[in-house]
């Protein structure tokens, strides 16, 4: 046989075996990707769980130390001498001794004078820290509440630490001082050793902006240098701020490394754990005999030039498959993600019409899992995902295509479908399954799914309209109290469609001065005379004329546009008081978007300076909706500090009323209408209603009944001892001029006693 056929033979031979090798490769390499993806990604959750655990403890200390200043101390004149008082001192040093991470605490002044620390040793010469990052950060950023500083070796003990400072205001909301915490780094280098399984792993503390606060294996020229190098992936993902998988080159060790990043819940920082991808490769066993059976074939058909020309593309290869996988997959549950989900949709329309089969699209959306993300954590949230994912893997058949497609959002491609009993059967089974309550860590949650539902053959002509169609049908299940799913039909209402044209409109509605402000009486129960007035806005629209706040209120506060809007009606309100000849309060009603939009108590105090209406004279009304973060409580209490009322309104109708009260010391109840309307003929209102009156009396707090609208009511609220009553009874709520005439009408006590006897 002539030599030039054997080479030739030996080519051919050793290219099937590389052919059958590569599929072998993928697919081993693709599995043991994912399960050190799914490890990497495990490892950052529990050390981010722990991380901010350990900041949370040391915050709670903090704030601890901010809410024990005095009143009279938050004073500029005042300030530095409670801070270097023993006193003081005594309660640093027993601060610094109730959690191992810190080294000391010390109270900065505005000036950036050390005037208080836990260290024993007295201070004989005045330390500045205006060089300081947390001092800086404070006195350029007057919203920053807490800092997170850069690592520092201490010179004397070579100990490595860090500072977590939090901003001291005083009463007129400018910086006071700083209490300012040592922690030492030690801590969570040791946390962080203690996970550490694989001999190329490594952790890394990170702040968002790239600072590298703690790293391990030790790396002295890591800390306080930025994780990132500009323009990198890595830096891309980090900036997202959002758990996720990357693959990039390290500047640490130079070393091409798999990443998992996770944020931190409340700092602004995270942790990247990570793998060399070396090392991932090297474990390969199957690889390894399938590289060796390669080389020796082709040791006899060519040389030792193209034996290293196939390895350089067998890891072009490996690495393809590694990205692709990333790219196309979902971190936290192996799912495809949401590019591969709209792929395989495409894919599956085009196959069903040359096959004439048919198939359903399902879209589902967790049902108020913002909620469990707030109430129970984000670790939770994850939890809640994975359950979630895992079952609806078990209740698909392996023919069916399952994705994740954003936060909390599922698709499901059911194929092949006979009929649409078949997808109601399929819908039944997946609500049946999450009846179950899911367990996120000790707590059992109970994770509801609303579900919209096109099928191919009749909902959409192609896979981008079977996808709309599919929304639609979602939005209007989720809109639906009676039934958690629906089917596409044509005659549905997209009712985001109205919601894009209202917000539309309110964004000229503003300059067009279509809103108006209603204002509705208030009766004091004891005097018989007015109390004051709710302010109550109005949509005064071009052409559609009036138009109710339920209609526009909801679309105004999910869209940012009640920041100002409630700007403009604090100032109306203000200023609408200030023309009554008679000193009665007015309440303005506060929407929980405006504390995160908006500085409230800057908002308050430039209405009532516009007006010169008098603090005392204005009651702001909140309802439980508004989240009593440190920074809303902060707020508020600095409105009481100038005289204005706050009240809770709706009180009984949500779950946390009563740790509302415990939370903030309220003027005023708001005894929601709901239990007034039924309190004559139901027992179990009045009881309510008397036992509401009985608690705020008991806590020094008024209370205002809503919806009274008879004379039986009115009577029965004076016997229970409400302070004052509001509703269609005393009167309607009235636009401005007819109000000057109501209560021109009622300067007369008498008047006001029959009007309501």
């Amino acid at each position: 046989m002539p030599a030039s056929l054997i080479i030739t033979l030996s080519v051919v031979l050793a290219t099937a075996v590389i052919v059958g090798a590569v599929l072998l490769l993928v697919r081993g390499y693709t599995d043991d990707l994912a399960r050190a993806e799914g490890d990497l990604a495990n490892l950052a959750l529990t050390l981010q769980e722990r991380t901010d655990g350990i900041l949370q403890s040391i915050e709670g200390v903090l704030r601890d130390l901010v809410e024990r200043i005095p009143q009279a101390s938050l004073r500029a004149t005042e300030f530095d001498g409670f801070a270097g008082s023993q006193a003081t001192k005594a309660v640093l040093v027993g601060a610094s001794c109730s959690l191992p991470q810190f080294v000391r605490i010390d109270l900065v002044n505005a000036r950036g004078k050390l005037v208080g620390t836990s260290n024993p040793r007295p201070m004989s010469d005045p330390i500045y820290l205006t060089g300081a990052s947390y001092y800086q950060a404070f006195t350029t950023d007057p919203s920053l509440t807490s800092y997170l500083s850069e690592p520092m070796r201490i010179r004397t003990t070579g100990k490595k630490v860090l500072s977590l400072a939090r901003r001291i205001n005083d009463t007129e909301g400018n910086l006071l001082g700083i209490v300012v915490s040592t922690i030492d780094l030690s801590h969570f280098e040791t946390l962080f050793k203690e996970h550490l399984r694989k001999p190329s792993s490594a952790v890394t503390f990170y702040r968002r902006d790239g600072v590298v606060l703690a790293h391990i294996p030790n790396s002295e020229r890591a800390l306080g240098r930025k994780i990132w190098k500009l323009d990198t992936p890595l830096q891309r993902m980090i900036a997202k701020n959002s758990p996720t998988l990357i693959r990039d080159v390290s500047w640490i060790d130079r070393q091409e490394r798999l990443f998992a990043l996770h944020p931190l819940a409340n700092q602004p920082g995270g942790i990247a754990v990570s793998r060399t991808v070396a090392e991932l490769m090297a474990g390969q066993r199957l690889e390894a005999r399938v590289i060796g059976l390669i080389a020796y074939l082709m040791g006899v058909a060519v040389d030792t030039a193209s034996l290293m020309g196939l390895r350089h593309v067998r890891t072009g290869i490996l690495r393809a498959a590694s990205e692709s996988y990333l790219s196309r997959h979902d971190v936290l549950t192996r799912l495809p993600n949401r590019p591969f989900f709209i792929e395989e949709l495409k894919r599956t329309y085009l196959a069903s019409q040359r096959t004439g089969t048919d198939f359903a699209l399902h879209l589902l959306d967790l049902n108020r899992f913002k909620d469990i993300n707030d109430n129970h954590g984000h670790g939770a949230g994850d939890e809640i995902i994975q359950i979630v994912a895992r079952r609806l893997r078990e209740r698909s058949r392996k023919s069916d295509f399952i994705a994740r497609i954003g936060g909390d959002e599922f698709a499901i491609i059911q194929r092949p479908v006979r009929d649409r009993q078949q997808v109601k059967d399929f819908v039944a089974a997946i609500q049946a399954v999450m009846k179950t309550p899911c367990t996120a860590g000790s707590t059992e949650i109970d994770v509801g799914l609303s579900i919209g539902v096109a099928i191919a053959s009749s909902d959409g002509k192609t896979a981008t309209e079977l996808m709309r169609a599919a929304d639609v049908a979602l939005f209007a299940a989720k809109s639906d109290t009676d039934s958690s799913y629906r089917f596409y039909d044509p005659n549905i209402q997209d009712s985001r469609a109205e919601r894009r044209a209202i917000e539309g409109a309110l964004k000229s509605a503003l300059d067009n001065r279509e809103f108006e402000l209603f204002y509705q009486p208030i009766l004091d129960l004891a005097t018989n005379r007015m109390w004051g007035c709710e302010a109550l806005v109005r949509w005064k629209h071009a052409t559609k004329g009036m138009i109710p706040p339920l209609q526009f209120i909801p679309t105004a506060e999910e869209s940012g546009l009640i920041a100002p809007i409630g700007d403009w009606i604090l100032e109306e309100a203000c200023a609408t008081a200030m023309t009554w000849g008679l000193p009665l309060k007015v309440a303005v009603n506060l929407s929980p978007v405006q504390f995160k939009r908006r500085d409230v108590f800057a908002s308050v105090t430039k209405a009532l300076n516009l007006s010169g209406l008098p603090a005392h004279r204005l009651v702001l009304e909140i309802t439980e909706s508004v989240k009593l973060t440190e920074e809303a409580t902060a707020a508020l209490r600095r409105l009481k500090t100038l005289g204005v009322g706050i009240s809770l309104d709706d009180f009984g109708t949500g779950y946390a009323s009563m740790s509302y009260l415990r939370s903030f010391p309220f003027d005023k109840i708001k005894i929601d209408q709901s239990f007034v309307r039924s309190m004559i003929e139901s027992s179990g209102s009045r009881a309510i209603i008397k036992a509401t009156i009985g608690l705020a009396n008991d806590l020094k707090m008024s209370t205002t009944a809503e919806g009274v609208e008879t004379q039986d009511q009115l009577n029965a609220l004076r016997v229970a001892g409400a302070s004052q009553a509001q509703g269609y009874l005393i009167a309607k709520p009235m636009p401005r001029e007819a109000l000057a005439a109501f209560m021109a009408d009622i300067q007369n006590p008498q008047q006001t006693a029959r009007a309501v006897a």
